[in-house]
Formats: structure tokens, C-alpha cells, sequence
């Protein structure tokens, strides 16, 4: 079952998403989680395992668009490891 949790468009300047990104990033690198904060509620997210990365870049006349995705399934580590 799917369940969108948050779902958000808004206008920012290139530096503001970049600035968005790099966080996220950051946050990623030396946490491995960041919180998504949006209308009063907070989302942990803390990709573990296999995780995905897909990247769209598509144009339709003057349009262009730009897509990150980041998709895990918890529990999925797999494989053999030594502890």
C-alpha cells in the first residue's frame, strides 16, 4: 500500500536548492539520516541497505526537468559480513 506522506512544489532561487541539496547531503554523509520537516510534522528519513539512486533529466519544448529519487526497502543489507 502507498502512503505519500509529503507532496510539495514550491519556487526557490538555484541557490536555495542548492543549499537544500547540499544539506541533505551533508546530513546524509556524516549521519547517514536527516528529518524532513514539513506542516508541523516530522519525517525520519534513514535509507539503509541496498539503497537506489535514479536520476531523470527530461525536456519538452522550453520545459526542462530535473529528478532525484533515493528509494530502500529496510531490512535489505543482504550478503555476508564478519562482526
Amino acid at each position: 500500500m502507498k502512503q505519500k506522506l509529503v507532496d510539495v512544489e514550491e519556487r526557490r532561487t538555484p541557490e536555495e536548492i542548492g543549499t537544500f541539496l547540499m544539506e541533505i547531503g551533508r546530513k546524509l554523509k556524516e549521519d547517514g539520516r536527516f528529518d524532513l520537516v514539513h506542516g508541523g510534522e516530522s519525517y525520519d528519513i534513514a535509507p539503509t541497505g541496498e539503497v537506489e539512486l535514479e536520476v531523470q533529466y527530461k525536456t519538452k519544448g522550453e520545459k526542462h526537468k530535473f529528478e532525484l529519487e533515493i528509494q530502500w526497502k529496510p531490512g535489505s543489507e543482504g550478503g555476508v559480513k564478519i562482526e
